[in-house]
């Protein structure tokens, strides 16, 4: 394992030798705050490249960063869930498509812990630093069921972090005889590409490099998949390996937190960028801007809103964390609600920058502006499918009143038409 670090310089984590089996989220959110001012110079130059540096995702391995939820057989910190938000918060200050790519990527790390041994043996036996980046299957994607596990032909896309991973978690929709496809989260390694597709051109997260990639005629072992209906909370075939309650917390309800936590961390930043604007400047009369009544009550509403979406989010991670020690799984109403707080902390981050927005002047406006930039990448973020906020109020009334629930993925066991 890596030494725990002894001094911060510029921003960048310095080691010393050692163990740092004892690491505590408190200090992986140091570690994290500590990065704040070198992730947003470099956040510039990595929306023209649409990458982040590499030298980022080596910080962030120095860091301990990627193994918050790898698994302690590896070298793992198998930390609570919610420390997920603790990282986030400081690191999308500094740079909103960084912190994308590490939410990402260590989430993925946390699936492979549900995996069985021998899908988490595949990735990290040989490679205790090898990082997942996940896909979705892309127009004209397919999947064959054969003999052993299934054929994915096609493309894949929206791979967030890819440049660093040495796997993507594919996402596949298996057809099935009688009923809807069977969706798997399955590891395939980034040496059975065909090729990768330069097509991320988005206005906001630019930097979080997630391009597509071809798979042609692929086979993947079935032990490397693991079905969605395994990861609704509760046992999955990697807690019986890995016993910590980190494992049975289910992943539709509470994975989408990763998405929310950057969006928080993004709202931090710009809140960041507006204060320190808002310290110098003043008005052509010459009254300071920090003095004005309208600009103190806007500041004052949209610190409030980024609070009141960490404290939803910081509660989820609690009575899930609990849920997951015990032994019932989560109830469908936990589940919803769950989702639903997690697309409102979103809306209320956008909110919050939204409202900072017209004290930015022209001078906001610029592309190169942290706060500009910031604007772009939290409604980039919240455009997350998992983080629809119409999406999941829905749900969540649906499940209040009890009336048929729409989505099978989240809710297997509801009642559906």
């Amino acid at each position: 394992m890596r030494g725990a670090p002894s001094t911060i310089t510029g921003g960048l984590i310095m080691l010393d030798a050692g163990q740092e089996s004892q690491i505590t989220r408190d200090e992986l959110a140091n570690r994290a705050r500590a990065m704040i001012p070198v992730l947003r110079d470099r956040a510039p130059e990595a929306e023209k490249n649409r990458r982040v540096p590499y030298i980022t995702h080596k910080n962030f391995i120095d860091a301990g960063f990627y193994r918050m939820f790898q698994p302690r057989r590896y070298g793992g910190y198998e930390m609570e869930w919610g420390g997920i938000l603790d990282v986030a918060a400081e690191l999308g200050r500094g740079c909103g498509s960084s912190c994308w790519v590490f939410t990402n990527l260590t989430g993925q790390s946390w699936i492979n812990g549900m995996k069985c041994e021998q899908a988490q043996d595949d990735v990290w036996r040989d490679n205790p630093d090898a990082v997942i980046a996940s896909s979705f299957p892309g127009k004209g994607a397919s999947v064959e069921v054969v003999d052993g596990g299934w054929v994915a032909d096609g493309m894949w896309g929206f791979s967030s972090g890819i440049d660093f991973a040495d796997w993507s978690n594919v996402q596949l929709f298996i057809p099935q005889e009688n009923g809807p496809p069977q969706h798997q989260f399955a590891l395939v390694p980034k040496t059975d590409f065909a090729e990768m597709v330069d097509d991320w051109n988005p206005s906001g997260l630019a930097a979080t490099g997630s391009r597509s990639f071809i798979l042609k005629r692929v086979f993947i072992p079935e032990h490397r998949g693991i079905s969605a209906g395994l990861v609704q909370g509760g046992p999955t075939p990697g807690s019986t390996v890995n016993p910590n309650p980190l494992y049975k917390i289910p992943l539709f309800a509470m994975g989408t937190k990763q998405f929310a936590s950057t969006a928080v961390g993004i709202a931090l930043g710009a809140l960041d960028a507006m204060l320190a604007d808002l310290a110098t400047r003043k008005s052509v009369a010459g009254v300071k801007l920090s003095e004005q009544g309208t600009v103190q009550l806007r500041v004052a509403e949209a610190s409030a809103e980024i609070e009141a979406a960490r404290s939803l989010l910081l509660e989820d991670f609690r009575e899930s964390q609990l849920v997951a020690a015990g032994e019932k799984p989560p109830t469908q109403e936990q589940r919803a609600r769950w989702r639903r707080n997690n697309s409102f902390a979103g809306k209320l981050c956008v909110q919050a920058v939204e409202r900072l927005f017209p004290l930015a002047g022209g001078r906001g406006l610029s592309f190169d502006s942290v706060y500009q930039r910031a604007v772009r990448d939290v409604h980039a973020a919240t455009s997350q499918n998992s983080m629809a906020w119409d999406v999941a109020a829905i749900t969540y009334s649906q499940q209040r009143f009890g009336a048929v629930i729409s989505d099978p993925r989240y809710f297997p066991e509801a009642k559906r038409k």
